[in-house]
C-alpha cells in the first residue's frame, strides 16, 4: 500500500485550497493510455475501480495500474523555488 509523508499530505492539503473548489477533493493517481508515466490530478469522486487510501491526513485515489506500480512505495513531497511541487516516489 502507498504511504503518504507528512509533506505529501500537506502539499496535497495546499492543492485542495488552492484549487478553489468547493467539494473535498483528493489527489488521483492514474496511468493514462497514451503516456509511460502516471498523473496527478485533483478528483471530488474515486472512479469505480481506483483503490482509495484514507490517509487521515489526505485522501488518495489510485487506479488499478497506479496502484500496483506504487505498492509499498512513499510518496513524499517537496517545493522548487518558483513555488511549483513535484512530488517524489
Amino acid at each position: 500500500m502507498l504511504t503518504l509523508t507528512d509533506s505529501a499530505a500537506a502539499m496535497i492539503a495546499r492543492l485542495r485550497e488552492q484549487s478553489g473548489a468547493s467539494g473535498d477533493l483528493a489527489l488521483r493517481i492514474a496511468k493514462p493510455f497514451d503516456t509511460p508515466g502516471l498523473q496527478m490530478t485533483l478528483a471530488e469522486h474515486p472512479d469505480p475501480d481506483d483503490l482509495v487510501l484514507d490517509d487521515p491526513r489526505a485522501r488518495v485515489f489510485l487506479d488499478p495500474v497506479a496502484a500496483v506500480r506504487l505498492n509499498d512505495q512513499v510518496l513524499d513531497a517537496r517545493s522548487s523555488e518558483s513555488g511549483s511541487a513535484f512530488f517524489l516516489g
